[in-house]
């Protein structure tokens, strides 16, 4: 595997900021801050998952390992840095979702993400408020490529929001059946004495 080095200046190992150049500094000052991550950070914070109800949307929910809905009070992201990308842990209580962020082209604005036996590129933008926002431009699985019509409906933004790091995250499957939609608030560990927010 090739090492972040090759895509991005040694003097600055952020993922997102080799991938998206001049565009990162145009992200919202919460959301640089989770996405700048050198070597490990940690963020705490609520959110409220939805699900779809249908057969399908519960195998693949089961399958992403995606928590049940609810309201989770106590959900916490934790992103570590290592010589290939960047490994996610979302927690939701004791269900948690693990994903590795990985390098594309410099410049292209792709980051991957993977999810073990599947992946999906993902393209970054940026909305005039500064929030980042994703859209599925490739998938494959177990490598090989998948045809664009069994690749997921992502609808992505994160934002800064008062001090607050916020995402909304909402997944259909290919025919627009809901699978998955979670948004919520974070803030970063070391901050504290924040008021909670009511979702």
């Amino acid at each position: 595997m090739t090492i972040l080095s090759d895509f991005a200046p040694s003097r600055d190992r952020r993922l997102l900021k080799g991938l998206m150049g001049r565009s990162f500094d145009r992200l919202g000052g919460a959301v640089r801050d989770l996405h700048g991550t050198e070597q490990i950070g940690y963020w705490r914070g609520l959110a409220q998952v939805k699900r779809g109800t249908t057969l399908l949307s519960k195998l693949v929910g089961w399958f992403f390992h995606f928590p049940p809905a609810g309201f989770y009070p106590r959900m916490s992201v934790t992103v570590l840095r290592d010589r290939v990308g960047e490994v996610w842990m979302r927690g939701f209580d004791a269900h948690d979702i693990k994903t590795r962020l990985l390098p594309t082209a410099p410049g292209a604005r792709i980051v991957r993400e993977s999810f073990g036996l599947v992946e999906f590129d993902l393209k970054t933008g940026v909305k005039e408020d500064g929030a980042l926002t994703l859209d599925v431009v490739g998938m494959r699985t177990l490598g090989i490529p998948t045809p664009r019509v069994l690749w997921p409906h992502l609808k992505a933004e994160e934002a800064h929001e008062d001090g607050w790091f916020r995402f909304d995250i909402k997944i259909d499957l290919p025919w627009r059946a809901p699978l998955i939609h979670y948004l919520g608030w974070l803030e970063g560990s070391a901050v504290a004495g924040k008021a909670g927010r009511a979702i």
